[in-house]
């Protein structure tokens, strides 16, 4: 038994080609079995109707001598025969006699060989020219201009496949643009770098995929990004980590769009989430979260953190990320575990400033002496951003030692300096005053106390600002010496400017308060 696209031919005679005519309407099967599934639904739900066939019934027929050869054509298509099918479908369309309608099916069945034995230019050819013959009905044109365009995408020309596409839906009506045709346009248009006019169709398809794949996700992705839309990318990435939880990269992007909007904490909680799940192992992204609880939470947790990844082997034992664990330290004002690492970033830059970073640490540790070599050490390398005021520290650690001369000697050096003059000149007045006085009564000795502490204190408030330490309020805060704590605060201020700015402060508040009223 012998079939034509499902109808059993071999038992017609030559007169019942005819009458007949409607078995050989193979619209509806010819496009399905081109690429795919090529929309089946749609190809049974677009058939001709009995009276779009009645209407055309006079064109779309068959003669016996086209008829038996496209049969054999079919029947080598149906066996592999792809080759062979081309050749006896070339005795058919050689014919002086074939009609359009025979000539369209002959075009769409050897456009079909041509695409089976891989050969897409001549099968777009072929299908092109069985729309030409103007014997296909429009629902059978929409089909095969489907699969037309798909073809000119899978061959790299995006411009030809988007216009037939755009073709095919002009002709269709709104109905033909499926998530699923939407989505292969989106797609032409990506490739043709076309992003804002391919938007709408990446937005059709997103919208209306129900069972979403990976892809249907990347694509939209894809678009909002190229076009730098953050909300969209926002949206679309939310969705993947809640469907990917356990997903390293959908949680990275997560994290730089919230970081890029933003909204830095989220950020930092979901590095942390990232962390405690064991997602993080470059050195690079531990560095990254320890700065974050740094931050966000505590210095010494940061630091903490950075330590123990650093002494396990997960961050780089670099001299950048030494230089970031001892900048943690020094902000946590942890000045007895920096020590070791500034002094080992300082042998290995040999840069003045790290050298000033390890004085400094030594001198909130009463180290004086190694703090008075770092200083030294500092100046000697040079580079510093304000030498004066290095000087007038040198000479103030020179001081705390008993070694007035050499002291003296180092404030002088600062007094060359507008931003450090009166500070220096401030000590070597103090120091002359010293070396001046032999005895003196009590009050005497408190006085020396307070200007001792307000040199001490102007010291400090130098060095935070040097190395640019400040509380979360951006006020510089230093530690008061128990000596000096009845004449200053944490904030370098004597009790008579601390009260000042308290009453200033709540007059402020009343006048805001006043006005609400």
């Amino acid at each position: 038994m012998i079939r034509f696209n499902g109808f059993d031919l071999s038992k017609w005679s030559s007169s019942h080609w005819a009458k007949g005519a409607t078995a050989l309407v193979l619209a509806a099967s010819m496009t399905a079995v081109f690429i795919g599934d090529a929309d089946a639904q749609r190809s049974r739900r677009d058939r001709p109707s009995e009276e779009e066939q009645a209407e055309n019934a006079v064109e779309r027929v068959f003669s016996a001598r086209i008829g038996e050869i496209v049969l054999e054509a079919q029947t080598m298509q149906g066996e592999g025969l792809f080759s062979e099918s081309i050749a006896t479908l070339n005795r058919a369309l050689a014919e002086s006699s074939i009609n359009p309608y025979e000539r369209s099916i002959s075009l769409q069945m050897r456009g079909r060989g041509y695409y089976e034995m891989e050969n897409v230019q001549q099968a777009i050819t072929d299908w092109n020219a069985a729309i030409a013959t103007g014997a296909m009905l429009p629902s059978e044109i929409v089909s095969m201009r489907m699969n037309i365009g798909q073809l000119y995408i899978t061959e790299g020309q995006y411009a030809q496949g988007i216009d037939i596409f755009q073709l095919a839906i002009r002709e269709g009506g709104p109905e033909v643009l499926t998530p699923r045709l939407a989505k292969m346009l989106a797609q032409a248009y990506a490739q043709a770098e076309r992003y804002r006019e391919g938007l709408e169709y990446a937005e059709i398809a997103y919208a209306g995929t129900e069972n979403k794949q990976r892809g249907d996700y990347s694509l939209m992705l894809f678009y909002y990004q190229q076009l730098e839309n953050l909300p969209g990318q926002m949206r679309v990435v939310e969705e993947m980590v809640r469907i990917w939880p356990t997903e390293k990269r959908n949680w990275t992007t997560y994290t730089a769009l919230l970081a890029m909007t933003g909204r830095e904490e989220d950020a930092f909680e979901a590095n942390k989430i990232m962390y405690v799940n064991g997602m993080l192992t470059e050195s690079q992204e531990l560095v990254r979260v320890a700065q974050y609880y740094s931050f966000y939470e505590y210095p010494y947790r940061g630091a903490a953190m950075f330590e123990r990844e650093l002494n396990a082997g997960r961050i780089e034992r670099t001299q950048r990320n030494l230089s970031n664990l001892a900048n943690m330290w020094r902000q946590a004002r942890e000045w007895e575990r920096a020590i070791p690492i500034l002094r080992q970033v300082a042998q290995v830059t040999g840069d003045g400033d790290d050298y000033l970073k390890l004085a400094e640490a030594l001198w909130n540790e009463r180290q004086l002496a190694e703090a008075e070599t770092a200083f030294q050490d500092a100046l000697d390398r040079g580079g510093l951003a304000r030498q004066g005021d290095a000087w007038t520290l040198l000479g103030n650690v020179r001081h705390q030692l008993g070694r007035r001369q050499s002291a003296l000697a180092a404030f002088r050096e600062g007094a060359r300096y507008p931003y450090s003059r009166r500070t220096a000149n401030g000590w070597i007045s103090f120091v002359e005053g010293e070396i001046r006085r032999d005895a003196t009564n009590a009050e005497r000795r408190i006085q020396v106390v307070r200007d001792e502490c307000r040199f001490t204190i102007e010291d400090r408030m130098t060095i935070a600002r040097l190395v640019g330490d400040v509380n979360e309020e951006g006020r510089i805060v230093v530690e008061v010496p128990e000596r000096c704590e009845d004449f200053y605060n944490v904030f370098g201020q004597t009790p008579e400017e601390a009260e000042t700015e308290r009453l200033l402060s709540a007059s402020a508040d009343e006048s805001i308060d006043a006005d609400a009223e």
